[in-house]
Parts: C-alpha cells; structure tokens; sequence
C-alpha cells in the first residue's frame, strides 16, 4: 500500500485539522489494531481512523430513527413520589 506512494500523491492530499485522543482500550483490541496495520501495510492511526469511520456510519444508520426519550415526565414522577 504504502510502496506505491509518490511524491504526487502527497500534493493531492486534503489537508484537515486533527486532534489528539487520548483513550484506553483493552490490549486484546490494541493487539488486533496493530495485527491489521501490519497486514494492511498501514499505521495504527490509518486502522484506527478507518475502523471508527466505518462504525460511526453504521452507528448513523442505526440511530437515523432515534429519538431520545422525554426525561421530564420521569423526573416529574420521580418528584411527586417523594412527596
């Protein structure tokens, strides 16, 4: 993957802003992050960044219905039941 890159490629990259996430993850997780990165010829962080992408639109998918649930009416029952 990484073999095949050249200096033309690097010039048509998008440039985006990035931050750091500091996170801890089990190291059965961390383990099969860097297994893929190594057969992938990627770094960790490209794995990483691929996987969440790839889960934040399932996640999308899933959630496109969703409505979160009125918390008021809880607390109101909540409230009257102390009293």
């Amino acid at each position: 993957m990484r073999g095949e890159l050249r200096l033309s490629d690097l010039k048509k990259r998008e440039y985006t802003t990035s931050r750091l996430m500091n996170v801890k993850i089990p190291a059965h997780v961390s383990d099969a992050i860097q297994k893929v990165a190594k057969d992938l010829g990627a770094s960790k962080t490209e794995v990483v960044i691929a996987l969440l992408n790839e889960g934040l639109a399932v996640a999308q998918g899933a959630l496109k219905e969703w409505r979160p649930g009125k918390l008021g009416a809880a607390s109101k029952r909540k409230s009257t039941a102390s009293k």
